[in-house]
């Protein structure tokens, strides 16, 4: 009888710990933990990822889902838009603007490399991206919209759309060499909505709508780099789709069916449509895609409204959790800005503005990652205060203490009482914090009137540092007193900000900005380091859920709150954060707190039995 070793080669292997990398896909070992057989067996799935840091719909998708772009588009109020966003496989950034604001182009290619080409209004202008920037090429024959493309920026292939006149689809076909567009065989059907992909010589459109019968399609067909031939169908007829993949290996997700828009994703393998197992977790429409049949993107688009959603399709022997804000312990008094140091399991928070008379108080709790525990008040009552270190060695500096107004006290905690120190050379509210309880450091603020200021705090004594270069209060903070960061901000005047500005120890240096829009009143606290930050919440012209994260040169989007929030506390890592109380939409005080966990994978195991 032949054996598993002389199969494969190997002998199954006997282990006290499960495997848990990509490298166990498809073996075989015996588990002591749970006393039985286990393989490594792929699934597929849609995974919730960052969002986009401006909602839209009718946008065009290229590259993958590690590096992806979302290109054009139009938002909520239906104002087309000339930006493009990146991604890095975690979060979402800011990349070059198109010449002119487009939606309902056709596109493709790589996040280096993409073209853009036709779209609303009826356009024939086309661009394409070489990372950085865009830059006008020939125009397409056939002005156009709601088209779909397929290809590279040296070999594209555009077809179907929505013309002016009757009958508003056409059935037109164009390649572009790399120097200019030139008109193809048409297709089978004429059609709008449609969606595309593959290359210039093997490319697959399906799907699509008819406006002269208002009927949605499910043909599909491929283009072999001269003509067309219809083959078989969507199982499910539906338009306003995105596609991802090849000629042979192609996924339909998403669009618009009957009764309504859909979460459905079908599967092509060169021959034939299979349902997928694997359902959007939001239906919608009108989104851009990317990607291939091993991992997708799905991005923005109609659910209802222009969302900022995105979604990431995975076929894997690793199950993706993506990070995500979930409920953490109650606090036992609701208010904001409040101010939080330590971790996520073993965070401080002190000074809080409640509904009470008197509203300002020192209230001071400790978490322990389950519950909120409550401490000696500060000895000055006060809130919106900058704050560096741990739960068993703090310090709080700074602060708003009603009228007369702003505090220059610095008070340090070791786990059990505060213990008065000597004050900040300059007295302030809504100041950054971080470091440590022996070397810490604050930045900016409100003294009436916005500060560039910072001090350097060596365990006795505060010691002017050098400026920010832009003055600012209400601000994020990350980092240590040689390794700092500063983002975002405002206050009465000027406006709010939206740059973030680097510490070395000796001198501020300008980062880059955050991609989300200008904001203030973020979380209170440093979360994370100077090269892996995050901020999240604030207020801008409203309450936000927004979050960022810093790689040391960029910000990109992170996973929402769980709601919007404003004039919170903040600490923890960037894997690791930690939101304690603040201001929801509807100025509601909140005593909620939530923990964020960064994504996990994790190897997907089947037990093997003989049933």
């Amino acid at each position: 009888m032949t054996d598993y070793k002389t199969i494969f080669g190997k002998k199954i292997k006997f282990l006290t710990t499960d495997l848990s990398n990509a490298e166990g896909e498809g073996e075989i070992f015996y588990s002591d933990t749970d006393a039985g057989f286990k393989v490594g067996t792929i699934t597929k799935a849609w995974v919730t990822t960052s969002v986009l840091a401006t909602a839209r719909a009718r946008s065009q998708g290229a590259g993958t889902p590690t590096a992806g772009l979302c290109i054009g588009g139009q938002d909520e109020p239906g104002t087309k838009l000339a930006t493009t966003e990146e991604f890095n496989g975690t979060g979402w950034s800011g990349g070059g603007d198109m010449p002119a604001a487009k939606s309902d182009h056709a596109g493709d290619g790589t996040q280096t490399a993409a073209y853009a080409a036709g779209g609303a209004p009826y356009l024939n202008s086309a661009y394409t991206y070489d990372g950085s920037s865009w830059t006008g090429i020939p125009n397409i024959g056939t002005a156009r919209q709601k088209l779909a493309g397929a290809g590279t920026t040296t070999a594209a292939l555009i077809f179907a759309g929505q013309v002016p006149g009757s009958p508003p689809q056409t059935n037109k076909t164009e390649e572009y060499s790399g120097s200019s567009w030139a008109e193809q065989n048409d297709m089978g059907t004429a059609r709008v909505k449609l969606a595309g992909c593959g290359t210039q010589t093997a490319g697959l459109g399906f799907g699509g709508y008819l406006p002269t019968d208002s009927s949605k399609r499910a043909e599909t067909e491929q283009y072999d780099g001269s003509s067309w031939t219809e083959v078989n169908n969507l199982n499910t007829a539906r338009h306003a789709l995105s596609g991802a993949g090849t000629q042979t290996a192609a996924l339909a997700f998403g669009g618009g069916a009957a009764p309504g828009n859909t979460t459905a994703t079908e599967e092509w393998d060169g021959t034939s449509w299979t349902t997928s197992s694997a359902t959007l977790g939001t239906a919608g429409s009108n989104f851009g895609g990317a990607g291939t049949t091993s991992g997708a993107l799905s991005m923005g688009g109609y659910a209802p409204t222009a969302t900022i959603n995105v979604e990431e399709y995975t076929f894997s022997a690793m199950t993706i959790t993506a990070g995500a804000w979930a409920s953490g312990g109650s606090i036992p008094t609701a208010g904001k800005q409040v101010t939080g140091a330590g971790t996520q399991t073993a965070a401080i928070i002190a000074g809080f503005q409640t509904p009470a008379d008197p509203s300002i108080t020192g209230d001071t709790f400790e978490y322990d990652g389950s519950s909120w525990t409550e401490k000696p008040d500060l000895n000055t009552a006060r809130v919106y205060t900058g704050a560096a270190g741990t739960t068993s060695a703090a310090i709080f500096f700074g602060g708003y203490k009603g009228p007369p107004g702003y505090s220059n006290d610095t008070e340090s905690y070791d786990g059990s009482s505060w213990t008065e120190v000597n004050n900040l050379n300059t007295a302030r509210s809504g100041n950054g914090g971080c470091g440590t309880a022996t070397a810490g450091l604050t930045f900016g603020g409100d003294t009436p009137g916005l500060t560039a200021n910072s001090e350097e705090f060596d365990g006795t004594n505060w010691a002017e540092g050098n400026n920010l270069n832009t003055a600012r209060s209400e601000v994020g903070s990350c980092g240590v007193q040689t390794a700092g960061l500063c983002v975002a901000g405002g206050g009465p005047a000027p406006a709010n900000v939206i740059s973030s500005e680097e510490y070395n120890g000796t001198s501020w240096t300008e980062g880059n900005d955050l991609v989300g829009g200008i904001r203030r009143q973020v979380a209170s606290g440093a979360t994370g380091t100077q090269t892996a930050g995050y901020v999240y919440g604030g207020n801008s012209t409203a309450y936000l859920a927004l979050t960022e994260m810093y790689d040391g040169t960029n910000w990109s989007t992170g996973p929402t709150l769980a709601e919007a929030n404003r004039l919170g506390g903040g600490n923890g890592t960037q894997s690791a954060a930690l939101l304690s109380a603040g201001q929801t939409t509807g100025d509601t005080l909140r005593s909620t707190s939530y923990e964020f966990t960064g994504e996990t994978t994790s190897l997907n195991l089947k037990t093997i039995t003989d049933s």
